[in-house]
């Protein structure tokens, strides 16, 4: 599978969601300023006004999940976390102005470039500025805290929901009577993905998992939750920042740091090294304990890839083009076989 064709898809969805955007030069004066240049940036708008540079977005979700959202922009920036962007206030005060049925915000904007996790430097500035949004997150007490933002716990309430779909979309595979190159791809795999999850499932419950949401519950603590390399943001200053909160949620730091561990494991040949120096190079920041490191081996045996490339086709309905799912499928496939002999050198060495 070629990462191009992963791209591509991201540059897709971006372009669909900027196409949402009503760029009226009403919205820009109801801003109270003249906008002198507009440029898509990946899912936003880099625009350039008589007042300076700012980034717009259009919200995409309830004015409970945009609350907590902002909440979260605001805990870390009292926190004294200065690697966020301050949201921009409207004329009236709010956080956001809505304009012919849709709902805008912006925040400050800085020329950059986005982090590369194949430079060691970049990599480390990564590790470091995580693990101080995770410190910094501590104390979180938003007003509103809409269900689906609060996992504290229900690790093992999603794993069992996502095994059953995967059991469900085998039976939905299985009675079609022409059965096409994604679907023998997926008969092939589905199997093996189900047993890692229900095994996933089984370690879950003997660590201390209970514990650590526990631990975090009491401490008010969330995570980004979408820690990716184009939501790290280097200015040309020497500056780090994380942009994107979109999917923040209240949940143990290891989901994050876990998830950052597995995007470098994809581009590393599932290298172990590489996934101790990460979790080596957080410690020295944030201290892990001995409980986080073994929670991390379900997150990682967890076939999420696959679940997610065949929810999207099944359930959700993609157009994707035949061959190129099928390419993408073979390759989230393949991430099972090769994450199994990564966690096998993982758990002799936590």
């Amino acid at each position: 599978m070629k990462m191009e064709l992963f791209m591509e898809e991201n540059r897709q969805l971006e372009r669909e969601f900027l196409g949402e955007y009503n760029l009226d030069v009403k919205l820009f004066e109801a801003m109270g300023f003249k906008v002198k240049q507009i440029i898509p940036v990946r899912s936003v708008y880099r625009i350039v006004t008589d007042k300076g540079f700012y980034c717009l977005k259009k919200l995409k979700f309830s004015i409970e999940d945009m609350d907590f959202i902002f909440a979260a922009m605001k805990h870390l920036k009292g926190k004294g976390f200065n690697s966020a962007f301050n949201i921009v206030k409207q004329e009236n005060g709010d956080d956001y102005i809505s304009f012919k049925g849709g709902k805008y915000f912006l925040t400050e904007w800085m020329d950059g470039r986005e982090c590369d996790f194949q430079n060691p430097v970049d990599l480390d500035a990564a590790i470091e500025v995580l693990a101080r949004l995770h410190n910094a997150s501590e104390g979180f007490n938003p007003a509103v805290c809409p269900s689906d933002r609060c996992w504290y716990g229900k690790w093992p309430e999603y794993f069992s929901k996502r095994v059953e779909e995967m059991k469900q979309m085998k039976e939905q595979v299985l009675e079609r009577p022409e059965k096409n190159e994604v679907d023998r791809i997926f008969l092939d795999y589905v199997d093996m993905c189900i047993n890692d999850g229900e095994e996933a499932m089984q370690i879950l419950s003997k660590t201390g998992y209970k514990i650590l949401s526990e631990e975090a519950a009491v401490k008010k603590s969330f995570i980004h939750h979408d820690f990716v390399h184009h939501n790290i943001i280097h200015t040309f200053d020497g500056r780090i920042y994380v942009v994107d909160f979109d999917y923040c949620i209240m949940d143990i730091r290891m989901h994050d740091v876990g998830s950052l561990i597995l995007r470098n494991m994809k581009k590393t040949n599932w290298d172990t090294d590489k996934a101790l120096d990460i979790l080596e190079s957080y410690d020295r920041r944030n201290p892990i304990k001995s409980g986080e490191f073994k929670v991390l081996i379900p997150f990682f045996l967890f076939p999420q890839d696959f679940r997610m490339i065949s929810r999207q086709y099944y359930i959700e309905k993609k157009g994707w083009d035949e061959e190129d799912l099928a390419d993408k499928m073979s390759t989230k496939s393949e991430y099972t076989k090769l994450r199994r002999k990564f966690i096998e050198e993982y758990e002799k060495r936590v």
